[in-house]
């Protein structure tokens, strides 16, 4: 009886050493931006609906269970939302999520005040958290870039 349990100790061990080396050799996924389109223009505020382009560098699958998201336009706060979609991201490969993102009625006519007056690019700036099973902090990313409107 004793022989059997000191087996299964070390199993338990072995199966315990190769799955910390897999949580220790993970890389995160990276985040960009993909899309952003008008979902319903209200009174007081506005939703957006924000296209995610997620890809996962490590040679295995991931779960991810969430993200949450604050947007950044020209420096200044511009939205922010939430998603609990269930994505899995293919080893070595990539995915879209689609989130909602909210702003006030203020916020979006301080942006789209400033784009008419600039002609400039737009300067964006998206963090946030993927929340995986195995990561219950979440794995933060932070995206940002320019985009040229026509």
């Amino acid at each position: 009886m004793y022989k059997w349990a000191g087996r299964i100790l070390l199993l338990l061990g072995i199966l315990l050493a190769g799955c910390s080396s897999l949580y220790n050799s993970f890389e995160k996924p990276s985040v960009s931006l993909a899309g952003l389109s008008v979902a319903e223009i209200g009174l007081l505020e506005q939703r957006f609906v924000l296209s995610l382009r997620l890809t996962n560098p490590n040679n295995v699958s991931l779960d991810i269970k969430g993200v949450q998201l604050s947007m950044d336009v020209n420096g200044k706060h511009f939205a922010e939302g939430v998603s609990s979609e269930v994505v899995t991201l293919p080893k070595l490969g990539s995915a879209l999520i689609k989130l909602h993102i909210t702003t006030s009625l203020s916020i979006f006519m301080q942006q789209f005040n400033a784009m008419q007056a600039s002609g400039k690019p737009i300067a964006y700036r998206i963090i946030g958290k993927l929340f995986l099973p195995l990561r219950p902090d979440g794995v933060s990313f932070e995206r940002q870039g320019e985009v040229n409107l026509p």
